[in-house]
């Protein structure tokens, strides 16, 4: 191999490797945006179902209250 062979050889390799940098730079990034929203939206959907856990759970208690209230009424009437 002469010396140009060589230095079209390491600027060759150099070339590619750099395209390939990029090209795995630009993944990441695709894929770290990917996750971010996924994580997002499970998040969400989580706090949604905590939030409607905690309204069923606070209207089961009022309907109790509610039942109580009446049932003492009742007894009080009687």
């Amino acid at each position: 191999m002469s010396r140009w062979d060589i230095v079209l050889f390491a600027v060759a390799s150099y070339i590619a490797i750099m395209g390939l940098v990029r090209l795995m730079r630009v993944r990441r990034i695709r894929l770290e945006r990917q996750f971010q929203e996924e994580f997002r939206r499970q998040r969400e959907a989580v706090l949604k179902q905590q939030a409607e856990e905690e309204k069923k759970a606070r209207e089961l208690a009022e309907q109790k209250q509610f039942e109580e209230f009446i049932k003492q009424k009742h007894k009080e009437a009687a």
